[in-house]
């Protein structure tokens, strides 16, 4: 990237997202960084069966953060702050939980342990109405920072 404008793209190995928005974003902070913002990554890839299980939607989510961020030419090790959005679905067993252990605080920390050695960025969770496509329960926005 030789502009310092930011650069927003979709890679390859993540869903092509609709006409509205880039999947990755850099951003030039000084010369030698760049700010990197990922789109909310969900547990779904193009043309799959969306899961019923906010487990699985956390899984694929962390797996298109992983391509996103090394796309970017960064790691989970980089992220600055993340942004966990939890869908309220009307099941008395799953809606019951805090937002926080309905299951996807588990994977995100096997994540983060496996891939950024236990780094623990600050985040938000959010329970919402809904997300962008029906039948979602999971999306995850992360801001990452590299330097040098």
């Amino acid at each position: 990237m030789s502009s310092n404008k930011p650069h927003a793209f979709n890679p390859p190995t993540v869903p092509t997202p609709p006409p509205t928005y880039s999947q990755v974003c850099i951003t030039p902070i000084v010369s030698t960084s760049k700010l990197i913002t990922l789109a909310g990554q969900t547990g779904i890839s193009s043309g799959q069966k969306i899961p019923s299980d906010i487990r699985e939607h956390a899984k694929g989510a962390y797996k298109n953060i992983l391509s996103c961020l090394k796309a970017a030419g960064a790691t989970p090790r980089d992220i600055i702050h993340v942004r966990h959005y939890i869908v309220k679905t009307g099941n008395p067993d799953q809606d019951g939980k805090d937002i926080v252990d309905c299951g996807w605080g588990e994977l995100w920390m096997e994540f983060m342990d496996r891939e950024a050695s236990g780094h623990r960025p600050p985040d938000t969770v959010v329970g919402v109405a809904g997300l962008a496509i029906s039948g979602l329960l999971y999306e995850c926005e992360v801001m990452a920072l590299v330097s040098g």
